[in-house]
């Protein structure tokens, strides 16, 4: 069974969950907090479309105080983005941030902090950070959601007056493909592969929406190869059962072997009714630990995986500019 995990986001639309569970089936979406899921992730659970994981949990209580306590701070002295990266700045694991983050927000809140809250722990700060992204995120779906309906609302009004039928299909307020860890992608990613690593195995493939993610991971490993182009027009379960089985066929195959038949099975592929396009991506001869400890920092060594695919394999699904 391939371990198919969504990342550096904990939140996912609706549209996007739908076109990766239509193209790779159920896959892994990572929660940092207990208890704090939005309902609509809870719905795609309960319907089989993904897998709500929590790869580490304690100290709930403790983190949703910070969490609204930064909240509150942020509010009066920075916009969502801006606290964000005051958040990530310093590194998860910077002693110095550690302190200044418990110093002005915990500042006269007695009770909440224990002695050892106060030690340097780098996942309860990468927790807070993916759980007030996770918020970010979720708040910026549901501004866009309400903006393309406003949208569509006003196009079909103006069809309606000029006597004319409403064009088909979707309508963006902006125009232009949103991809929301755009933002920030290097700090999603070291606070998501801190949470990853804490995970019981380690993802044989890693899947994304967003091309931000795809060219930050690029530029980090130049051997990267595009492996395969689908666009699910045709049969989608065929074409996706085929490249999971080209995943577990070359995951711990020689690469001068397996990368050959990788290379031919990449092809352009128009978008398909939905819009979605699945890009399909092999590092040879570096594992999913290797590509976890280049985002954390932190050595290999530390890491809880006693096996794992011998490449690391990414799955970018998103609407075709």
């Amino acid at each position: 069974m391939i371990n198919k995990v969504f990342f550096p986001a904990t939140f996912i639309t609706q549209a996007a969950a739908a076109a990766v569970n239509h193209r790779l089936g159920r896959f892994v979406l990572y929660q940092p907090i207990m208890g704090q899921t939005p309902r609509m992730l809870e719905h795609l659970s309960e319907t089989y479309a993904i897998e709500l994981r929590h790869p580490v949990i304690g100290k709930e209580a403790f983190l949703l105080e910070l969490c609204r306590a930064y909240s509150s701070w942020g509010n009066l002295h920075q916009k969502d983005a801006l606290r964000l990266n005051r958040l990530a700045g310093g590194g998860f694991y910077n002693q110095d941030f550690a302190a200044e983050i418990k110093t002005e927000v915990l500042k006269n809140k007695k009770g909440v902090e224990s002695e050892n809250d106060k030690k340097v722990d780098p996942l309860v700060n990468a927790r807070m950070f993916l759980q007030l992204a996770q918020e970010f995120d979720r708040s910026e779906s549901e501004i866009r959601e309400n903006l393309e309906k406003a949208d569509h609302a006003s196009r079909q009004l103006f069809e309606q007056l000029r006597g004319e039928g409403l064009a088909s299909g979707d309508f963006s307020a902006s125009g232009e493909v949103d991809d929301a860890c755009a933002v920030m992608t290097e700090s999603r990613l070291a606070a998501w592969s801190l949470l990853a690593k804490n995970d019981t195995a380690p993802p044989d493939v890693f899947i994304t929406d967003s091309r931000a993610v795809i060219n930050t991971v690029v530029e980090r490993f130049p051997s990267i190869i595009r492996m395969k182009t689908i666009s699910a027009a045709g049969d989608p379960v065929s074409a996706a059962s085929e490249l999971a089985g080209s995943f577990q066929s070359i995951a711990d195959a020689p690469w001068s072997d397996a990368g050959k038949s990788a290379k031919r099975f990449s092809y352009l592929a128009p978008p398909a009714e939905d819009g979605f396009v699945l890009e399909a991506y092999g590092i040879p001869e570096i594992s999913s630990a290797k590509v976890l400890e280049s985002f954390t920092g932190f050595p290999e060594s530390e890491s809880p995986f006693g096996t794992g695919p011998r490449h690391a394999f990414f799955c970018l699904v998103t609407k075709a500019v």
